[in-house]
């Protein structure tokens, strides 16, 4: 316009025809401008811009873990920080959010009113997936619902006050404004940038909680604790969900493809650490995220400034874990680590296929459950818990089990519930729950590429995930989509999904499927629509008019910052390996000192005159807790290779600065020796560490050596054999005849650790 309006400013002399000409072919030149300015805007839009970003999601201490349901189980420190990872997605103008909390589930009108914070940016509750991870060392106080904010009473604290689903403001606050930030992080980091599947599958790790109701999808019936894996006809690998999804993303900076992270799914609830460890951690997800994002920074050398993102949610995992048959932190470092593998094996394959410009589209609708008709029956109209909720799951039985040691998994009426048909045979035991849980969930079918995600608003079973999966890549057919993959606990949160077989055998997800036999089915049918919409370029269906904010607004103030000094209580000692320094002092309660994002508690080494950080608060290796009065104690877990010398404690609040005085790490006395004989005769000796001690030690190690020397008498001649690889050492040309002694320090891993205890063989 301001050419045109020039051409008039100084063409005033102008008249009739000539005028009317010249005006013409300026008009015409403006057109062609805007058409090229159009078309040029249209090719720099049409490229896929990432963005990658988190935020510290870690609140004070001192509330109830969600997921235990009890009154003991209450956070008194932290193992690690829960974070909101987010990768932003932009091709065409329209922005796409893929978001994993550590939170044991996503409150819908938490994540409505963090979108609405962020709206000048293009997002709302309809463009964003939100899963959470499912841990179960998270806080609880937060949720829209009074439902998620309960807890019971313990046989050891039933005079205590606990919380009976009141929300906390200052918490709600504090996790909307957080997760805001973490999406305005990554669109502010958002560049030119490739993206693409990759998948490989994990088996071993997880197991079924929930047997028996799973074999009622084919049918067989067997009670409780009667089940096996070798009944399902389809094995073990149809027991769980063995998948492993990745979307990968690189970004391009300085004119080179750098990685930057992957949005991934595996099916495994956070469970391996219990409500014994009462500390916030991210469980599993905590060693998944920290080990993938280091081998990706390592892999790609992104720039220091440049944030790499590990965005690991969860998906169908409603009755699988792998916190059966382990517990405790450093299980659960172990078990993250497994699932790092998995997902970097996936990352690597995705690399070979990258675009930039890869088909991204998505619908959006808001369901009700409200009575709806369904094929074979109608889902309720009203929330209820079935009796089987009430004695918890296999990894952690709930107070009213530890009273009675009876578990009402599999209890159910012969008939169907003469309350309310919907409900199928469920004993239901709390009519209080209508308006206490969501009445209407969101939904969401996105492709990315060749790929399709389908939201869940809670925890989908194996047998259920199997069937919405195939059920939605038949609506997909034809269009290019080759997999689809289930984003659980994503966007608002209402409990199990069984399917209608598992629902009647009532198992612990069974009796929390809440709106009855065919609240999946519902689910089912809603997602197959809005794929069949998204896939025919059709809008989605009208949501249902509804709030998920329940009333509720973020406006309340924010945590305090702590104290303004501290003092020191105990510095701290020598420490071996494998052991774990020790550092306390007094500052503010509540953890209120801890800064978010960055270090609170720092280990150094004493390296050529200067201290270099080696650990801190934002990893693996440091747990710390608070007491009621302020007073603090720091634990770094030693790892079994850390260099012997000089270390200290830092820690950083947000008012203060302690520095503990020097201490020493040196080697381990602690290995471990047995011996044997190979099959030339030869008498061994192997070497390993000791086990980790569950909710003491944090961090996982090898249980063998790799790798060292041993020095023993033979018939009193010194042997020394080497080994580069390997945990057995064997003594050439020795046999049961001779007199061998390894005398104590005789064993050496090759980092210098070595045994307390001799041995003598012969």
């Amino acid at each position: 316009m301001g050419l045109v309006e020039d051409e008039r400013v100084t063409d005033r002399s102008f008249q009739g025809p000539a005028r009317a000409l010249i005006a013409c072919v300026i008009a015409l030149c403006v057109i062609a401008a805007a058409h090229l300015a159009s078309s040029a805007t249209k090719n720099s839009d049409d490229r896929l811009l990432v963005g990658v970003g988190r935020a510290d999601i870690t609140p004070p201490t001192g509330y109830y873990m969600m997921g235990w349901v009890r009154s003991d189980a209450i956070t008194n420190g932290q193992h690690t920080r829960l974070f909101a990872r987010v990768i932003v997605l932009e091709r065409g103008g329209r922005k796409l959010a893929l978001i994993a909390e550590d939170l044991n589930a996503i409150p819908g009108g938490m994540l409505k009113a963090a979108t609405d914070l962020v709206h000048d940016r293009g997002f709302t509750e309809q463009n964003v997936i939100d899963s959470a991870s499912h841990t179960h060392a998270a806080p609880t106080g937060f949720y829209n619902f009074s439902t998620y904010n309960t807890v019971f009473p313990t046989a050891h604290t039933l005079t205590q006050q606990n919380v009976s689903g009141q929300i906390d403001p200052q918490l709600y606050t504090f996790m909307v404004h957080r997760l805001a930030l973490a999406i305005r992080r990554a669109d502010d980091n958002l560049g030119p940038g490739l993206l693409a599947w990759g998948s490989t599958k994990l088996l071993g790790l997880t197991q079924n909680r929930s047997l028996e109701a799973h074999l009622a999808d084919f049918g067989i019936h067997v009670p409780p604790g009667k089940g096996t894996v070798a009944m399902d006809p389809l094995g073990y690998a149809d027991t769980i969900d063995p998948n492993v999804d990745v979307l990968r993303v690189d970004k391009l900076l300085g004119g080179r493809d750098v990685p930057v992270g992957m949005w991934s799914t595996f099916a495994d609830h956070g469970t391996v650490n219990k409500y014994q460890f009462n500390v916030y951690n991210a469980d599993h997800h905590g060693a998944a995220t920290r080990v993938v994002e280091a081998a990706i920074r390592a892999s790609g050398g992104a720039p220091s400034g440049q944030d790499v993102v590990n965005v690991y949610g969860n998906t169908d995992e409603g009755d699988q874990s792998a916190g059966l048959v382990r517990s405790g932190p450093a299980a659960a470092d172990w078990v993250g680590r497994v699932e790092a593998r998995a997902m970097l094996t996936a990352w690597r394959a995705a690399g070979s296929h990258l675009t930039d410009r890869p088909v991204i589209d998505w619908r959006w609708t808001r369901a009700c459950f409200c009575g709806a008709a369904v094929p074979g029956g109608h889902v309720d109209s009203r929330a209820w818990v079935g009796l089987p909720l009430l004695t918890g799951s296999e990894e952690g039985r709930g107070p009213l089990y530890d009273l009675t040691h009876v578990s009402f998994e599999g209890d159910h009426l012969p008939v169907a519930n003469p309350v309310d048909a919907a409900q199928g045979d469920k004993i239901t035991v709390d009519p209080a729950m209508s308006g206490a849980t969501p009445l209407a969930v969101p939904l969401m079918a996105a492709r990315i590429d060749d790929g399709l995600v389908v939201t869940v608003p809670g925890e989908m079973t194996v047998g259920m995930g199997s069937r919405l999966r195939s059920d939605v890549l038949r609506a997909a057919a034809g269009s290019g989509v080759r997999f689809a993959v289930i984003s659980g606990l994503a966007n608002e949160y209402l409990s199990y999904f069984t399917t209608p077989e598992e629902f009647e055998a009532q198992h612990y997800e069974g009796g929390s499927t809440l709106y009855g036999e065919y609240s999946s089915v519902f689910l089912e049918q809603r997602l197959v629509a809005l794929v069949r919409n998204l896939v025919a370029g059709m809008p989605g269906p009208a949501p249902y008019a509804y709030d998920p904010r329940n009333g509720v607004s973020a406006t309340a103030a924010p945590f305090p910052s702590g104290a303004s000094a501290a003092t020191i209580n105990a510095e701290p000692a020598r420490t071996p390996r494998f052991a774990r320094a020790t550092f306390s002092w007094h500052g503010g309660p509540r953890g209120d000192d801890r800064p978010l994002d960055t270090a609170f508690v720092t280990v150094r080494r004493l390296v050529g005159g200067r201290w270099a950080p080696v650990a801190d608060d934002l990893g693996l290796q440091i747990l710390w807790r608070v007491d009621s009065s302020g007073n603090y104690t720091a634990w770094w877990q030693v790892p079994l290779n850390a260099p012997a010398g000089s270390y200290d404690f830092v820690v950083t609040a947000n008012n203060y600065r302690l520095m503990s005085t020097a201490f020493n790490v040196v080697p381990s006395s602690s290995l471990l020796v047995t011996e044997g004989s190979n099959r030339r005769g030869d008498v061994t000796f192997t070497l390993r560490y000791r086990a980790p001690v569950v909710n003491a030690d944090l961090t996982w190690w090898p249980a063998l050596v790799d790798g060292g020397t041993l020095h023993v008498l033979v018939d009193g001649r010194p042997v020394t054999v080497a080994l580069s690889h390997g945990a057995t050492f064997a003594i050439p040309g020795s046999s049961s005849a001779n007199r061998i002694v390894l005398a104590p320090g005789g064993a050496a891993d090759r980092f210098g650790n070595v045994n307390s205890s001799g041995v003598a063989v012969g």
